[in-house]
């Protein structure tokens, strides 16, 4: 047992030496990130790759803003001209009609009947006339022949004739001279009853026509206010609206200061100097130009404003009729300012600020002054110097003091400004 004991005290030994090294490598392994997160951080001193965009100066003058609406060129309700059922509709609700396409079509039966009397009734007046000039033919030859023969007679000596073959004569001749008068009075009263049959035969083809009822312009037609089998009259109910969708007009008040200097700049510089952008509804900018279509012959006494408009082609149904957007009147600058894009710009509670590269690669943090937003792009006041280089993409990397490796840089342009 004495010689046991020793060997005993030696595997116990052994045994503790091991479980310290079982849990030293439980240790390690439960912190596997360790290694890694100290490598991370000597890692951390690389310098972040940027997108640089240099401080220019630009001619550039903040657009004058205004709010226009939307208005449609052409805007037609459809009516009916005829009373009489609707047989048949024609258009699908919502859809683009052309100028002349059938929308409606009322039960054109009485009026088909109608033209068709007033055509009898010019047929036969036609006819009745051609027998009145043909009588007027032979009452003409007859007197001819009683008046040459009435001659003759008076012209004979009194002992060769009667004297009651002379008033024979003469008797007739006033008789074919007062039949000749009455078949040129008929003649006149059928020409008259011929213009009036055509004038009747007009009206009732027109009639028949508008029984088609056709649209008057080319544009988007809405909801059909009648359906197959309703009664419609003259006046009475609208059809249907159409109203025209490209292209529109946009209407805007400016002032008379606004006004004035707009004129001014359109003598020196020609209408084309001047140009107007529209901002929609969501934000986006319509990407169509405008021509300007309308200027107002007096100013509103009350707002001291004078009405423009614009013309604009529509062909993406972007502007609504009825709308309103934001018109954006934009006019050669005067003066020359430094300007940076919009994204460069960052905040923090001291003011607005902009990282610089320095000539040696390093971001240096500095506040500007800046001046109004323009087509995405800022007006700096004071700050920055024209030439100098300031970080745009990458932002969220840079670090003041940090050096930075510059991967491209860009002119100073931006996108359009969403919030001017």
């Amino acid at each position: 047992m004495r010689v046991l004991k020793p060997i005993v005290i030696g595997v116990a030994l052994l045994a503790l030496v091991a479980v310290g090294w079982v849990v030293r490598g439980l240790v390690s392994s439960g912190q596997p990130g360790e290694g890694k997160s100290m490598a991370a951080m000597a890692g951390r001193g690389g310098a972040p790759q940027v997108t640089v965009a240099k401080v220019q100066e630009a001619s550039l003058k903040p657009p004058k803003k205004y709010v226009g609406h939307v208005e449609a060129i052409q805007d037609a309700e459809i009516y009916a001209q005829v009373s009489g059922t609707i047989k048949q509709v024609h258009f699908k609700e919502g859809a683009m009609v052309k100028e002349g396409d059938l929308l409606f079509t009322i039960d054109p039966d009485r009026y088909q009947a109608r033209v068709e009397l007033y055509q009898a009734t010019l047929t036969q007046a036609r006819a009745s006339l051609a027998a009145a000039k043909a009588n007027l033919e032979s009452v003409q030859a007859q007197l001819s022949y009683a008046d040459s023969y009435h001659k003759r007679l008076k012209s004979a000596g009194a002992r060769s004739v009667v004297q009651a073959d002379v008033d024979k004569a003469d008797s007739a001749v006033r008789q074919l001279t007062a039949a000749q008068q009455e078949a040129k009075a008929k003649i006149e009263q059928l020409k008259a009853q011929i213009k009036q049959s055509e004038a009747n035969l007009e009206v009732a083809r027109i009639d028949l026509d508008y029984t088609q009822v056709r649209s008057p312009i080319t544009g988007r037609i809405g909801k059909a206010e009648v359906t197959a089998g309703d009664y419609v009259s003259p006046g009475a109910v609208m059809l249907a609206r159409v109203v025209q969708v490209d292209p529109v007009r946009v209407r805007f008040a400016m002032s008379d200061r606004d006004y004035l200097d707009l004129l001014k700049i359109k003598k020196r510089d020609g209408i084309e100097a001047i140009q107007a952008k529209l901002q929609l509804a969501n934000g986006d900018y319509f990407r169509g130009e405008g021509a300007l279509d309308f200027v107002g012959n007096r100013m509103n006494l009350t707002t001291g404003t004078i009405v423009l408009r614009l013309r604009y082609g529509n062909a993406g149904d972007e502007l609504v009729p009825n709308s309103y957007v934001k018109v954006f009147v934009e006019t050669p600058g005067t003066s020359r300012s430094l300007v940076l894009p919009q994204q460069a710009i960052l905040t923090d509670p001291k003011g607005e600020y902009v990282y610089v590269v320095s000539d040696k690669g390093t971001a240096q943090k500095r506040y500007v002054e800046l001046g109004d937003s323009v087509q995405g792009k800022r007006i700096i006041i004071s700050g920055l110097k024209s030439g100098e280089s300031v970080v745009v993409q990458g932002l969220q990397k840079v670090r003041p003091g940090q050096p930075v490796k510059v991967a491209k840089t860009t002119a100073a342009k931006g996108g359009e400004d969403r919030q001017s």
